[in-house]
């Protein structure tokens, strides 16, 4: 938990893994589905800043200072449109992790390799081979976004009453 972002992530996949890990593993790991750190406003802030040009405060009539919700990757204020006066669910990705997800990265991969390397029955590459390609489009908030339309779309199409948010493309950035 105190590493953040890219190991949390990897903690939750193998909490997902039931099937595979011992059971006393998989609870200790499902905490982190619950307890995810929390950025400080001031983190939100320059990440907003550095990606829309401006701070909450500029862009929205209000932000709320305190998440909602926080995950490994990100975490959602409510905030409200300033032209509309609509409410708004914001998220905003954990301030550094973009920058260091590629290390967090090798440093999962290497470990896999070595524990492989010294134990002959441990074979968890294929952990690495699913995580590593996953993380970056997971990081991606365009990407995101864009399948968030891509659902929206189908789920109409299918005649599911479902609400799926709309992407307010003026306010979408990576992070």
């Amino acid at each position: 938990r105190e590493n953040k972002g890219a190991y949390i992530k990897v903690g939750q996949h193998l909490a997902n893994l039931d099937y595979l890990i011992p059971a006393e593993y998989v609870t200790t790991l499902s905490e982190l589905f619950d307890d995810a750190p929390v950025s400080l406003y001031s983190d939100v802030r320059r990440v907003i800043k550095d990606d829309l040009g401006a701070y909450p405060e500029d862009l929205f009539a209000s932000f709320s200072k305190t998440p909602v919700a926080s995950a490994s990757l990100a975490q959602v204020h409510v905030a409200t449109d300033k032209r509309t006066g609509r409410k708004l669910a914001v998220k905003v990705q954990h301030r550094g992790l973009r920058e260091t997800s590629r290390g967090d990265l090798f440093a999962v991969t290497s470990a896999v390799k070595v524990v492989e390397a010294a134990f002959k029955d441990f074979s968890w590459g294929w952990l690495v081979d699913e995580i590593t390609p996953q993380l970056p489009r997971e990081l991606d908030f365009v990407n995101e976004a864009n399948n968030s339309e891509k659902a929206a779309s189908h789920l109409k199409e299918s005649g599911l009453d479902c609400v799926v948010p709309r992407v307010l493309w003026d306010k979408t950035t990576p992070r």
